[in-house]
């Protein structure tokens, strides 16, 4: 053998490279950030996985701990996910918020 693939290896290779590339449809991307302004600054909220939400600053900054603060976000991200947030706590050092939420028998993903 000279340490090539024989002809017909090759178009299954394509065949089945071809063929994954099929499974990343363009349907499947993670909806976009949205957001919101709570008290004279902006936030964006995504979703993480089917059951977490966060919210962070598109400028990279700590997010405040008021409870005004931390309150409308957790409004905001009920809003957006169309869940009940059960939980909620900072991560990143205080650069994000994160949120469990419970859709009941709608969970989304």
């Amino acid at each position: 053998m000279n340490g090539f693939l024989p002809e017909s290896a090759k178009i299954l290779t394509l065949l089945c490279a071809a063929w994954l590339a099929g499974c990343a449809v363009p349907g499947a991307v993670d909806p976009p950030a949205q957001r919101v302004n709570v008290e004279g600054r902006s936030y964006l909220i995504s979703q993480l996985t089917a059951g977490t939400w966060t919210a962070t600053s598109p400028i990279s900054s700590e997010i405040s701990s008021a409870p005004s603060v931390r309150a409308a976000l957790l409004q905001a991200i009920e809003k957006s996910s169309g869940c009940k947030v059960t939980d909620a706590d900072y991560s990143r050092g205080g650069m994000q918020l994160d949120a469990q939420v419970d859709c009941g028998s709608g969970l989304k993903n």
